[in-house]
């Protein structure tokens, strides 16, 4: 990426060591490559224009939790092997989460401690 987010961003973000699969809007596939209480950077094969909202859909443990997010910014990073919905391209996008419902607030936070095994709550990442 051309800009380094990591300095503006409010929470500490976790990177997943394999992709963990969900979803933006009603019917693309992503794959979320990283996750924090403000949001994430996903990969998929569509395109999300910066500026768009979009809700993602994370698979939480045994829950599903839906957030509105919108899409800050959006770039190709390779060639997609044939996919026929798809660009031919693949894309990585960073979605920046609109207010959680406390009860997604608390199973995000939840997740997040217990795959990375520290607080996420508190200070600037």
């Amino acid at each position: 990426m051309g800009t380094d987010y990591s300095a503006k961003r409010r929470y500490a973000r976790l990177t997943f060591k394999e992709p963990v699969t969900g979803d933006v809007t009603s019917s693309h596939d992503v794959h979320i490559l990283d996750l924090s209480l403000g949001g994430a950077r996903v990969e998929h094969t569509i395109i999300l224009r910066p500026g768009s909202s979009c809700y993602l859909r994370l698979p939480l443990k045994e829950q599903v939790v839906t957030v509105m997010g919108r899409v800050v910014w959006s770039q190709a990073v390779g060639r997609a092997a044939a996919n026929p919905s798809g660009t031919g391209l693949v894309y990585q996008s960073g979605v920046e989460f609109g207010a959680l419902a406390q009860e997604a607030h608390s199973l995000l936070v939840a997740f997040l401690e217990s795959r990375a095994g520290t607080s996420t709550e508190g200070g600037p990442s």
